[in-house]
């Protein structure tokens, strides 16, 4: 953490006092959404901390899930058997799909995840004293039948920022979407340019 607050400079200090307002805010509900994720973990947990046998497809089929990498990861992290982990959900498009995913689960949000999630655009934006270079990913979803925001249609939302040599799932990068920005409605690099001009409103009004 020491190295991406230096690297992301004053957005990476906005960036954290907008997360810590909105999840010291919404605390409860997000213990409502990790109650959901936790329970499908519970038999890997056992396993790990039995120190028992744990074969890999049994880990891949968790983390084929994106709303279950983030617990899943910091679950092997802890048992430190992070060579249990599919690789192939190590790039920053799939920790961009499972920190959305993860997000959008909250009660005070869409309080469900996605159906669908497709990748539409990076985008690279120099920010902070040190004009540092973040990623930040803008995914288009559709949210399932049923679902008050399914007649929708695709909603554009995004994750980041990521900073290069990040370790995944542990950086500073976390989900958000408006509902309401309905793809064709605008556009990607918008959405970012608005998502850091906020942070940064967020943290002078906290400050």
């Amino acid at each position: 953490m020491q190295y991406v607050c230096g690297a992301l400079g004053v957005l990476a200090v906005a960036f954290a006092i907008f997360v810590w307002w909105r999840y010291t805010s919404v605390a409860r509900g997000a213990r409502q959404r990790d109650d959901r994720i936790l329970p499908l973990l519970d038999a890997l947990a056992l396993k790990l901390s039995r120190k028992e046998p744990v074969a890999a497809g049994e880990v891949a089929a968790l983390a084929e899930t994106p709303q279950v990498r983030p617990m899943l990861y910091a679950l092997v992290k802890h048992f430190e058997r992070l060579e249990l982990f599919p690789a192939q959900y190590l790039d920053t498009k799939s920790q961009g799909e499972a920190q959305l995913a993860y997000w959008m689960m909250h009660p005070n949000e869409l309080q469900d995840a996605p159906e669908q999630i497709e990748l539409v655009e990076s985008l690279k934006r120099r920010v902070g004293e040190e004009d540092a270079e973040c990623e930040f990913l803008v995914f288009r979803y559709k949210m399932p039948e049923g679902h008050w925001a399914a007649k929708d249609g695709w909603i554009l939302g995004l994750a980041g920022p990521f900073v290069k040599d990040d370790v995944p799932y542990s950086g500073v990068a976390a989900g958000f979407s408006r509902v309401g920005d309905i793809e064709g409605t605008i556009e990607p690099a918008e959405l970012v340019d608005w998502f850091i001009g906020m942070c940064m409103k967020k943290s002078r009004i906290r400050t």
